[in-house]
Order: C-alpha cells, then structure tokens, then sequence
C-alpha cells in the first residue's frame, strides 16, 4: 500500500513566507504614506471651511471683508487648532489660507510644514478690481511646504 504524503515540505513553506515579505516589504511604504495622507488631510479639511469663510465675505465687502475675517480667525484661533493642526492664518489682504501642521512625525523634523491655499478669478488673485467671477482655490507651491506625496490629491 502506498502512502499519501499529508502536509507541506519545508520548502513549500519557505517559499510562502518568501512570497508574504516580498508583499509586505512593498505594502507597507505604500500604506506609510497612506496614513501620513490621512492626517494632511485633516489640515484640508480645516481650510475647506475657511474657504467659505473667505468666499463669502469676499462677496460682501471685498478686500475690507478680507480684513475683517482676518481677526475672526486670529481672535477664534484656539477653537481651530488641533492636535495636528498648530495654526491658523487668513491673509487680511489676498484671502491665503495657511495651515500649518506639526505631530506627524513622518513629515520634515523641526521645520513648520504648511499647506497654503489662494483664491484666485480667472487665474488671478483676488482683488477688489479682480472680483468678477467664481473664485477657485490652488494650493500655492511656494506657500506649501509639505512633500508633494502627502499632499491632497487636489495639490499633488
């Protein structure tokens, strides 16, 4: 009678475990950056909302509404902060929003990482005689510090 071999040899098995650090060794980068991503994002999130802010008293009082959302946001400063969000600016005279981020350890040590965004009107920033049109808002490569594989897609 023959006997039916039951199992795994030791190779099949060390091939296994090959093929699971290969697939690990390249997930794991990818998933890295992923959740730095998901924290940025957050800094995104926050600046979204001061993007109505900014659209709106654009709207109503032009560069003077500018000026005036300015010191809310200085004077509501402590309501917008997180732990990954450390501060908040809102150019009184362009409307940028500036978010600066920090306690993500993965982005650049000791420095403010900054993600900036600038209303512009027909590529143009916004001013009282620029303010015919919709605003759209473009992350400022100059203004943003941040690696460009963390950014939002919409920086990137």
């Amino acid at each position: 009678m023959k006997k039916v071999q039951k199992g795994f040899t030791l190779i099949e098995l060390m091939i296994v475990i090959a093929i699971i650090g290969i697939l690990a060794a390249i997930a794991l980068p990818a998933y890295q950056d992923y959740t730095v991503r998901a924290k940025v994002s957050e800094g995104a999130i926050a600046a979204s909302a001061l993007k109505v802010g900014v659209t709106e008293m654009f709207a109503d009082d032009g560069e003077a509404g500018l000026a005036a959302y300015n010191l809310v946001i200085i004077a509501d400063q402590a309501n917008l902060l997180t732990d990954k969000i450390t501060e908040v600016v809102v150019n009184g005279g362009n409307g940028t929003i500036v978010v600066t981020l920090a306690g993500i350890s993965q982005l650049t040590a000791g420095t403010a990482d900054d993600l900036a965004y600038v209303p512009e009107i027909g590529g143009n920033a916004i001013s009282n005689t620029n303010s015919t049109g919709s605003i759209s808002w473009v992350c400022d490569g100059v203004l943003t510090t941040i690696d460009d594989n963390f950014l939002p897609a919409n920086c990137r």
